[in-house]
């Protein structure tokens, strides 16, 4: 039985939650509770030293980062075929991965971070600009390469597993889809999945 430990808020937990749902796999939840800071209790960071959450165990393999344990569920439940079959569509699949990683999801994370979860003393609204404006640079290309397809690669995969729900928050930071038509009729088309439902309700 696969085990996940994480906060069912967090959009990082939630990615896997939604991998996990379009793999038909069964696990259990172990919530670890980030207002009671359990993530940074000794019995979390024995099993994740980062103390971030999540952290999924499979056996003897405990593997932490939202991203790698997308990539490892599509290795394990390859028939899916969520992870591509090519060298070519892999490649592609990863760089929208690491560009949800390196970009997209911490400039979210910056933007909620200095506009809600920080007391407004603490809040800088350079963070802001600079983070909304790399937001903008992600979703150009996110809507340049979706207009006229249905997915980021040859099919549904780890790419749009990734960075879907990094964009669930988005109606909550003020970020507009209006202007990328193509990235806001895909987000309509992910969040119609029922794994998606199934995670988010």
């Amino acid at each position: 039985m696969l085990t996940l430990h994480g906060f069912p808020m967090s959009p990082n937990t939630r990615r896997v939650l939604f991998m996990l749902a379009e793999c038909d796999a069964p696990h259990q939840l172990v919530t670890v509770d980030l207002m009671a800071a359990e993530h940074r209790a000794d019995a979390y960071l024995a099993l994740n030293a980062s103390g971030r959450v999540p952290t999924l165990v499979d056996g003897e393999l405990v593997l932490w980062e939202s991203n790698a344990i997308l990539g490892y569920l599509a290795e394990k439940f390859a028939d899916k075929r969520l992870g591509g079959e090519s060298a070519g569509e892999r490649a592609e699949i990863a760089r929208w991965m690491f560009m949800n990683a390196a970009h997209l999801s911490p400039s979210l994370a910056r933007v909620f971070a200095h506009t809600i979860r920080l007391p407004e003393d603490q809040r800088l609204p350079r963070i802001v600009e600079e983070a909304r404006a790399d937001i903008e640079r992600s979703l150009r290309a996110l809507d340049r390469r979706l207009e006229g397809r249905e997915h980021l690669g040859e099919r549904f995969s780890i790419a749009e597993v990734s960075i879907a729900p990094s964009l669930g928050i988005a109606p909550m930071l003020g970020v507009d889809l209006t202007p990328h038509p193509s990235v806001a009729a895909w987000i309509e088309r992910i969040t119609a999945r029922p794994a998606w439902k199934k995670v988010y309700g």
